[in-house]
């Protein structure tokens, strides 16, 4: 797999980092103008039964999203830029700062996601913790399952603050579900991504 470094400049006075991205991924800012074009292209090519469906979920992940934005400092946000209809698995990686609530540190956020979220160490150095975010909801003629999983790395220099990613992947609806081996592939290619961050120095 061909890997590409994306350079995030830094913001709220928080330093830049680098990120590795494979193959056909890309990154956009928080408003997500930029994936639009590209994911109802990629919907037009759904078979006419399957498109209302499927554009109507798209729609609802999009929208959750841009709800979080609103709320959150988003520094990023990553996903498959196109794929054949066959191989489409929704998934996005949004990256936001997370700052600790006043007179706290991030290590306190910490150790409140490992208590309460069972969050767990992604890398072998225990920098960057891990738990999950799935979600149930109900719309129109189902239900739809969301997979998805939190991660949070500290900012040098910043002990209050820390970059949090959320990966979110749509995993049923309207009775259709991923298979287990291709939620797990993406599952792990999110978590590589992560764990590619790397601070700019300087």
């Amino acid at each position: 797999m061909s890997l590409r470094a994306e350079l995030v400049g830094g913001s709220a006075g928080m330093p830049a980092f680098a990120v590795l991205l494979p193959a056909g991924w890309e990154a956009t800012d928080a408003s997500f103008t930029s994936m639009r074009p590209r994911l109802d292209a990629m919907l037009d090519r759904f078979p006419v039964a399957n498109r209302a469906m499927m554009r109507a979920r798209v729609d609802e992940m999009m929208q959750a999203a841009g709800a979080e934005a609103s709320r959150a400092e988003i520094v990023r946000v990553f996903a498959p830029a196109g794929a054949d209809p066959e191989d489409f698995v929704p998934v996005s990686l949004v990256a936001s700062w997370l700052r600790a609530p006043v007179g706290g540190l991030l290590q306190d956020v910490g150790s409140g996601l490992i208590a309460n979220r069972g969050a767990t160490p992604l890398d072998p150095s225990g920098t960057i913790l891990r738990w999950q975010m799935d979600a149930k909801s109900a719309v129109e003629g189902g239900e739809v399952d969301v997979a998805g999983v939190g991660y949070l790395i500290p900012v040098p220099g910043h002990p209050a603050v820390g970059l949090m990613f959320r990966s979110q992947i749509l995993r049923g609806a309207a009775g259709a579900q991923v298979p287990d081996e291709g939620l797990r592939a993406i599952s792990l290619l999110c978590d590589g991504i992560v764990a590619s961050v790397r601070w700019r120095r300087g």
